[in-house]
């Protein structure tokens, strides 16, 4: 009997994952996706290059940008894998194909019925950071977040028996659907009312909740006032924080928790990282101490150089490839999520033989500033990008800051110019190229002498918070 999801060998592990990855490369992504087909072209690589473990790593990372250059969402077709009747018998692993041909000699139809449930598009959650765009799903790929789902109940300690309010809004997002369809496939009832306290309140009269869910940003601030609203919170056991969570947010939700008498009430956090459908979760035994755990047959994790999209070592990027998802259809996918590191082997808790991500931060490469312009969510890679390819620029640093006489929030380039380059023309050049690559201009280009650029902590190396 073959071992389950999460406790796989190590070589039966890498060998299930190595065909997996041959699966979705040759069979599905490459042959069928307009932006993957064309990607891999560009770069001089055969879908067969790059179809296994050691093939992926060596795939350059790309993200939201890559997709849409131009910030026209509509570039998100690309990675829709455009197959037909005639390419489902090309791409189609065997035993699904035999089962497809042999029903096509009985009925025609259902032949078609088959086709379109691993190949045509059914629903669209929202996606992105820097700007919005669709991701596709088939009725297969719905299958398989549910399946997903039900594992995550696993590791968060859940059962058929636990009741759930969710207090996430009702926006049709990777998050929401995620948690919707991973209770139907773990047998638990569901009510989400959405993120107004007298709905969520309502919902937890209805039902004995067992599970809570909040935002991770502003979770501790909605559990203080359904206390002020006396919400029926006693027979809540676990909290779900959706959203990895920074430590100052965790911190604020347990403190909020302990005031409202939910000592004993266990937080986790799940999270879906941006362009990816798989909710990943905290194993209860952990309390949350090793990571988010993720599903080794039907993703690979990796880490890369935020600042490069090269591969790296220590804090990197969240590059994801999704295995067995044939909607909008990912390889090493820059999320915009920060994490330490990636552990691999059996958790120290719960024992599950599965990849982790430790220490992860969402969205910390996109971060939302509040400009004196407006809000606007600033892809930090594209900045590194656009400064760090000028030749006149021999080293820089980028500084999120608050601006001394209004609060609001600042963007700042500090950059040091090569030898001989004028110092007015790298200034400007800095701020158009900054300008081209996010869509906006920096509130300040600095131009540094020798010793003096800014130090301290920060994102990377040059990227300051």
């Amino acid at each position: 009997m073959a071992a389950s999801w999460d406790r796989r060998p190590p070589a039966q592990l890498t060998k299930a994952r190595e065909a997996a990855v041959r699966t979705q490369v040759v069979d599905a992504v490459g042959p069928f996706s307009p932006f993957w087909r064309g990607r891999l072209k560009a770069l001089g690589k055969s879908s067969a290059s790059v179809a296994s473990l050691a093939g992926l790593a060596a795939l350059p990372a790309a993200g939201e940008r890559d997709l849409c250059p131009d910030g026209n969402p509509s570039g998100a077709a690309g990675l829709v894998l455009q197959a037909g009747e005639s390419g489902y018998a090309l791409h189609a692993e065997g035993p699904r194909l035999r089962k497809a041909l042999t029903r096509r000699l009985a009925a025609p139809s259902s032949y078609t019925a088959i086709v379109e449930q691993d190949t045509r598009p059914t629903s669209y959650v929202w996606a992105g950071l820097g700007l919005r765009f669709p991701l596709a799903s088939t009725r297969s790929d719905l299958d398989v977040v549910a399946r997903a789902g039900a594992r995550l109940w696993q590791v968060l300690g859940l059962t058929r028996a636990d009741v759930v309010v969710s207090a996430l809004a009702t926006l049709p997002t990777a998050q929401t659907q995620a948690l919707t369809l991973g209770a139907l496939g773990a047998g638990s009832p569901l009510l989400a009312p959405g993120t107004r306290v007298d709905g969520v309140v309502g919902a937890l009269a209805l039902v004995p909740a067992t599970v809570l869910v909040v935002p991770t940003t502003g979770g501790a601030a909605l559990v203080d006032a359904l206390v002020d609203a006396e919400a029926a919170l006693s027979t809540v056991t676990t909290v779900l924080m959706a959203g990895a969570p920074y430590d100052e947010d965790r911190a604020d939700l347990r403190e909020a928790l302990d005031a409202a008498g939910l000592e004993k009430a266990v937080l986790l956090a799940v999270h879906v990282p941006d362009g990816h459908r798989l909710m990943w979760g905290e194993c209860r035994q952990s309390g949350g101490s090793t990571g988010l755990h993720t599903y080794p047959d039907l993703e690979v994790v990796d880490l890369v150089d935020p600042e490069t999209g090269d591969a790296g070592k220590g804090t990197g990027e969240v590059v994801l490839t999704q295995l067995g998802l044939r909607g909008s259809a990912l390889l090493r996918w820059r999320t915009g999520d920060l994490a330490d590191a990636v552990a691999e082997g059996p958790c120290p808790k719960c024992s599950r033989n599965v990849p982790r991500v430790v220490g992860a931060r969402r969205a910390a490469l996109v971060p939302e500033l509040s400009l004196r312009t407006g809000t606007r969510a600033v892809d930090l890679r594209a900045v590194a990008s656009a400064v760090g390819g000028r030749p006149d620029v021999r080293d820089w640093r980028v500084v999120l800051g608050r601006s001394a006489r209004d609060e609001s929030d600042e963007l700042l380039v500090h950059v040091l110019p090569g030898a001989g380059a004028d110092a007015a023309e790298v200034a400007v050049g800095v701020a158009r190229d900054v300008r081209v690559a996010c869509g906006m201009l920096p509130t300040q280009v600095v131009v540094e002498e020798e010793g003096r650029l800014p130090v301290g902590e920060g994102i990377t190396r040059r990227l300051l918070g």
